[in-house]
């Protein structure tokens, strides 16, 4: 934090301002066939390592499933020999310039970026109805309320959660403990 403070010259000191950069929610609810099923969700703009990094697990009774993005099977690798002037890094968020680099093959697919895209335009142009509405955004937002209430009382809290029109979350209030 002092580091960024320093070099970047940010108005903000994040060794007094909280800041999020990690979050994990575990969600458990039913199907229409009543089975009590979980959910978890953690995401993070922390990630030390080379490349873009998106994953996902389904764990099943009887089957499972494991995807990343940088597994693709290929990969690079630069020594600390190589030598160059500071420049924009191969990706976003890219955290080493040398060592072993995943290498993502059509990386606008991968991410879902070309899709996103060619949805939003055909959507613009009233060639297709959203996939996700107003209303789908809404419930992402009181279901990340919920969860704040959930870690600010350290209980599950049930969805949705108490009083979300007038809710503000502790790090929204600058109040959440390090």
């Amino acid at each position: 934090a002092s580091v960024l403070r320093d070099e970047m010259k940010v108005p903000i000191d994040y060794t007094k301002t909280p800041s999020e950069d990690f979050a994990s929610m575990h969600v458990e609810f039913r199907t229409n066939d009543g089975y009590t099923v979980l959910g978890e969700a953690t995401t993070s703009w922390s990630f030390v390592g080379p490349g873009l990094r998106l994953s996902a697990e389904l764990l099943g009774p009887e089957y499972s499933m494991k995807w990343n993005s940088l597994d693709s099977g290929l990969n690079l690798f630069f020594s600390r020999e190589v030598r160059g002037s500071v420049g924009e890094d191969l990706i976003e968020k890219q955290q080493a310039e040398t060592g072993g680099m995943p290498v993502v093959p059509a990386e606008p697919v991968a991410y879902g970026y070309e899709a996103e895209d060619r949805h939003f335009a055909r959507v613009f142009l009233g060639l297709e109805e959203p996939r996700l509405t107003f209303a789908d955004g809404l419930d992402v937002v009181k279901m990340l309320m919920t969860a704040y209430q959930s870690a600010e009382q350290g209980r599950t809290v049930d969805f949705p959660g108490e009083n979300l029109d007038t809710f503000t979350s502790a790090v929204s209030r600058y109040e959440w403990q390090r």
